[in-house]
């Protein structure tokens, strides 16, 4: 592992809360750690900080979904996930960004442009 990488998961383990031991280069910043929102910003700023303002520019919202809060039909599709929980076999429907693995995004910083996944 690059220490780039390491520092991507320390980074990625404090904004999500989620320890560091179970994120692997294969975790998505969307599908598997849910950052989103306002959470993104947050992310990409601690990004920004450490590796430069080049992060900035990534197509972030492509990866992640940057709208903070709640639809005015959040009851109905609330009760819609309480239905079909035992059909789809999880709780959440499946995220419709692309994935964005701590793997590229670690990549990218060493490679110091943009490529696609």
């Amino acid at each position: 592992m690059s220490a780039t990488f390491e520092r991507v998961i320390e980074i990625v383990s404090w904004q999500s809360g989620i320890p560091a031991a179970k994120l692997s280069a294969t975790s998505a910043i969307d599908q598997d750690v849910r950052i989103s929102g306002d959470d993104v910003a947050e992310f990409v700023d601690a990004l920004a900080d450490e590796f430069g303002d080049h992060v900035l520019h990534w197509p972030w919202e492509r990866f992640a979904c940057l709208v903070e809060g709640l639809s005015p039909l959040f009851p109905f599709e609330l009760i819609w996930l309480l239905l079909t929980w035992p059909f789809r076999g999880r709780f959440f429907e499946p995220s419709g960004c692309d994935r964005l693995e701590l793997g590229h995004i670690a990549a990218v910083i060493e490679k110091g442009h943009w490529f696609e996944p």
